[in-house]
């Protein structure tokens, strides 16, 4: 192959690669529960809970500097929420839209109920981005906490 024929090539790969069409998100974030590193554990336990939720936002105005963009509802505490905070992250380029995975670390706690030797739960997820829009709600799967 000759160098004339490299630089065809390398032209061609580059005018495909500048026509790769940007993801087409809406302007309200939109989340996925992915994954949490393990559903059973004792109270009080020393391992923190950790959550994966996979995102999507359209404009890429989620994550904040100074106030808190992710909550968790606790399924039994309904209302209370536990706020987070997604660090803010500057988008550059010609699109703003972002997706991406989060983990998050929350403290297992104790039982809500001393008289099941078992507490069953799980969270209510979502986040606001910095416009204010909220996006869907998505819980994880089932928590066991050994009631001691």
């Amino acid at each position: 192959m000759c160098i004339r024929d490299s630089y065809l090539i390398i032209l061609i790969l580059m005018v495909f690669a500048s026509c790769v069409k940007p993801p087409d998100y809406p302007i309200e974030p939109r989340i996925e529960f992915v994954s949490m590193n393990q559903s059973t554990f004792n109270e009080l336990d020393e391992d923190s809970l950790s959550i994966v939720i996979y995102f999507e936002d359209g404009d890429g105005d989620l994550g904040s500097e100074d106030s808190v963009n992710m909550f968790w509802e606790d399924s039994r505490v309904p209302g209370y929420l536990v706020p987070f905070k997604i660090p803010f992250f500057n988008v550059e380029g010609n699109s703003k839209a972002i997706s991406g995975t989060i983990t998050t670390y929350y403290p297992i706690s104790f039982c809500y109920d001393d008289s099941d030797p078992i507490d069953t739960f799980y969270f209510k997820i979502f986040v606001e981005d910095r416009a204010g829009h909220q996006s869907n709600v998505d819980s994880t799967d089932l928590i066991f906490i050994n009631c001691n």
